[in-house]
């Protein structure tokens, strides 16, 4: 009754951390960042897995998942990721930005202890995990360029920043740069129960806590004219750094039932996260006009005590078509108070050819809920200098697998595609952003052992 106890009070305080002042919002934007990754079985089902579980990624989205374990296992997951950004004008794409990134991604111990129930009624098994996931990786650049825009000056203006340095204030400058480069993860350590009743119902609760890291430097350049008149052309740079750091932790609970055996239907349910992000910044503004000029923001640094991720409800579907395979639909929602709201639509088909062999394919589609952009102001005293902010419009996954299950050994290897457009905005007053589409390129293996 204790754990039981100490269990709701944690979730109250989560629920009630969701009512206080995050972190800036382009600074929540950034940290709730989440992609498909995981498990090779998990990415070539799309991570459509909410009413199949059985995976250690699984877990990610239902802890219910853990309670289709019957034996020890001990997975670990290898990850390669290509990445290029482009930006999409009137004259088609160019300005591509390309990085490639090797990782360990995941990693986890489950164990299973059978009750002995021989008739098939009350609880058969009593199941435990410890686990690692990364469950995002910032890895990108972003080199795009545009005309036409308002100048950054114009924006210093209306927040009455006086660095004596001569920005013009004539709103259209004649041309624009800004190159950003992001490295950084978001891990998350889980630990999880999950008990089979009667081997229709499933229940899980799991602890699980994430860690952040999160460098980005941006250099936005831009060359304008003092006048309408052809004549005198100034350039302004903005060149800023910041470090995200933080950690957090939220309650995870799931449901899997199967009132047929060619039915399955799942639940599951994470509190809005509970933590702290320390953020970290510095900026240099320029300006070359008769002579060049420079003007050093304040290095700045300070916790958000109160800094919370979403809410996340994923519901399921899935069917098990005999001996040779099942499909699975799946819809998740998180919840943001102070941006977008996602939805995701997800669908896996699990084809088994001949024992022991797995081929899976999977697609993934997520939207932001909201159609009208969200304007990020910026920091009204200037000290910090991030001017630039993201709206993501829309990303889809596409996937493949194959692995192989042995009486003691497992191994799987799968493929993903992601396609992502995303409106990047130099400052809050820019009229048109960047549009970025972004094409991602995954190579996901994994290896096990379990007892037979």
């Amino acid at each position: 009754m204790k754990a039981v106890r100490y269990i709701v009070f944690f979730a109250i305080m989560s629920l009630s951390a969701a009512l206080c002042c995050p972190a800036q919002a382009q600074d929540f934007a950034r940290m709730s960042e989440r992609s498909i990754m995981g498990s090779a079985r998990y990415v070539g089902m799309g991570g459509a897995m909410t009413a199949i579980g059985g995976d250690p990624s699984a877990v990610l989205d239902n802890a219910a998942g853990l309670g289709l374990y019957r034996r020890f296992e001990a997975l670990f997951t290898v990850d390669e990721m290509i990445d290029r950004t482009q930006q999409i004008t009137p004259a088609g794409m160019n300005n591509a930005a390309r990085r490639n990134l090797f990782m360990f991604n995941q990693a986890s111990l489950a164990f299973s202890f059978p009750t002995y129930h021989a008739d098939n009624d009350g609880i058969q098994f009593h199941n435990i995990m410890f686990a690692y996931h990364r469950v995002h990786s910032y890895n990108r650049s972003f080199i795009p360029q545009s005309t036409g825009d308002p100048s950054l000056g114009s924006l210093l203006s209306t927040m009455s920043v006086n660095w004596d340095i001569p920005f013009n204030t004539y709103p259209y400058n004649m041309a624009n740069r800004l190159d950003l480069r992001e490295t950084g993860y978001v891990n998350e350590y889980t630990f999880d129960y999950a008990m089979n009743i009667a081997n229709k119902w499933y229940v899980g609760l799991g602890l699980h806590m994430q860690s952040y890291l999160l460098s980005a430097d941006g250099n936005y350049q831009e060359e304008f004219a003092t006048s309408t008149a052809a004549g005198v052309v100034h350039d302004n740079w903005n060149t800023t750094t910041l470090l995200y750091s933080g950690v957090s932790c939220n309650l995870s609970a799931g449901l899997i039932y199967r009132p047929l055996r060619w039915l399955r239907l799942g639940v599951g349910f994470q509190t809005p996260t509970l933590g702290t992000l320390n953020i970290s910044s510095k900026g240099t503004l320029s300006s070359q006009t008769d002579s060049l000029r420079y003007s050093y923001a304040p290095d700045n640094m300070h916790s958000d005590p109160d800094f919370h991720m979403p809410l996340h409800l994923s519901t399921s579907v899935a069917f098990q078509i005999g001996a040779y395979g099942l499909i699975s639909l799946q819809y998740d929602y998180r919840h943001a108070k102070f941006t977008n709201d996602l939805h995701a639509l997800r669908a896996g088909v699990e084809v088994i050819p001949v024992m022991g062999m797995y081929v899976n394919l999977g697609y993934a589609f997520e939207s932001s809920f909201k159609k009208n952009p969200t304007v990020v102001a910026a920091d009204p005293t200037f000290v910090r200098q991030d001017t630039y902010f993201f709206n993501p419009r829309w990303s889809q996954y596409a996937s493949a697998a194959i692995g192989y299950r042995g009486t003691y050994f497992m191994v799987q290897a799968a493929y993903q595609y992601r396609w992502q457009r995303t409106s990047l905005y130099a400052h809050e007053l820019a009229d048109t952003p960047y549009d970025i589409y972004a094409d991602t390129h995954r190579i996901v293996l994994t290896i096990g052992w379990h007892s037979n």
